[in-house]
């Protein structure tokens, strides 16, 4: 959807707000969200978004009495920018696969058919409705940016369930990202495919120099894990690798979101033992940039968009299939051995957020997407962190919360 570009009314337009303004704006609104998110029993980053969209429809509402009124600003687009960087690696910091090598077997082919079978699904029914198949593949990613939070909120990162839930959203994205990536670049030529290799080529020459680095110079390293240094090496340390990666992604025509997911990646590959860091990281990250960033998304929507048939059939569609691709193959898999369980982890895994939103970048670029569905789907991106994390959240407060925070990872 077009962004706003002016304010003022009909015949006598006014000058743009300041950022400053707009700014402030977005931090009364982030201070607001907590307390809004628990007046109406949301997980917070769902009140984060409604916030925006809210003040996105309002947006929309003037503008159909003939007052534009502009929150977009270059400071903004910087900060939104940087909090889904950010969030970003500090999902990659969560995913350990090295964790998969104690799943068993069974576990280990459950996982691979809940991927294959979510994928199949999505694509399929996709296809069948004629559209591309790019969108297919936006479905049947998970916002784990999205799912992150609301895990840390109701305690269950560190549980059997979270950890679970998380490696198979982070397998999710990881082949979203890849499938996406490939998509758009077999319209470039071989040559953008062969550059999609870069990153995965750097993440293991930085990880071998770092290794090197760590048996060479243990003093240094120690340093980064001081929580008591005073130069905070630590910290500048995180931030020079998501930024390097991110220049990186952006230099060879990628999205942030890869470039800052296999930063986080890195990074918890080579400090296990990180967790003063990220006491001091996180507050920079969840208390100030990401919600900045889920409310300047939501900027750009309006709920007016649902009163066009066209676009409503396509997000009822997007909807049912996000949701069937992710609770057929968990409910057929029997994963978590409980029914309660398997649902609500479906539920979890519906919201699908990040990957649409640079997917449906990647995709206008290379033109495979009209702008029209290009907003239907972030749309869908925005409602489905709405109404399914609700859903868990009844299933989970009603028949899972002993049990799953008595689950141990």
């Amino acid at each position: 959807m077009d962004r706003l570009h002016h304010v003022g009314t009909v015949g006598d337009p006014m000058s743009d707000l300041d950022p400053f303004l707009v700014l402030t704006l977005v931090a009364i609104l982030a201070f607001e969200a907590p307390f809004f998110a628990k007046a109406l029993k949301l997980p917070l980053v769902v009140g984060e978004i409604l916030f925006g969209v809210i003040v996105g429809t309002i947006l929309h509402l003037l503008d159909n009495f003939g007052l534009q009124v502009n929150l977009t600003s270059d400071v903004l687009e910087v900060l939104s920018t940087l909090g889904f960087i950010m969030l970003m690696f500090m999902v990659g910091m969560e995913n350990d696969l090295e964790e998969l090598k104690n799943f068993s077997r069974r576990e280990k082919w459950s996982v691979l058919f809940i991927l294959l079978a979510n994928f199949l699904i999505a694509v399929a029914a996709i296809t069948i409705f004629g559209l591309p198949i790019i969108i297919g593949i936006l479905l049947g990613g998970v916002s784990v940016a999205v799912l992150l939070p609301i895990l840390k909120e109701l305690q269950l990162v560190r549980t059997g369930f979270g950890f679970k839930i998380l490696l198979i959203a982070n397998l999710a994205d990881i082949i979203a990202i890849v499938l996406i990536s490939v998509t758009t670049a077999t319209l470039s030529g071989w040559v953008a495919l062969i550059e999609i290799l870069v990153i995965p080529i750097a993440f293991m020459a930085i990880f071998w120099f770092m290794d090197i680095l760590i048996w060479h110079r243990p003093k240094t390293i120690s340093r980064i894990l001081n929580p008591n240094d005073q130069s905070e090496l630590g910290v500048r340390s995180m931030l020079a690798i998501v930024l390097i990666f991110y220049g990186l992604a952006f230099f060879i025509g990628m999205e942030a979101i890869l470039g800052a997911f296999f930063a986080g990646m890195l990074f918890s590959a080579i400090f296990k033992e990180r967790g003063a860091l990220m006491d001091k990281f996180m507050p920079l990250g969840f208390g100030f940039l990401i919600p900045i960033f889920f409310i300047y998304q939501g900027f750009e929507l309006s709920f007016l968009s649902l009163f066009d048939p066209y676009a409503l059939g396509l997000l009822l569609l997007f909807i049912l299939t996000g949701a069937i691709s992710k609770v057929v193959p968990l409910l057929v898999s029997r994963f978590f051995k409980h029914r309660w369980s398997d649902l609500a982890g479906a539920m979890l895994l519906g919201t699908n957020l990040s990957v649409v939103i640079a997917g449906v970048n990647m995709g206008q670029k290379a033109g495979i997407l009209d702008p029209d569905v290009a907003s239907v789907l972030i749309l869908y991106g925005i409602i489905s962190c709405v109404i399914f994390p609700m859903i868990f959240k009844r299933i989970f407060r009603k028949y899972l919360e002993r049990y799953l925070l008595d689950d141990p990872k």
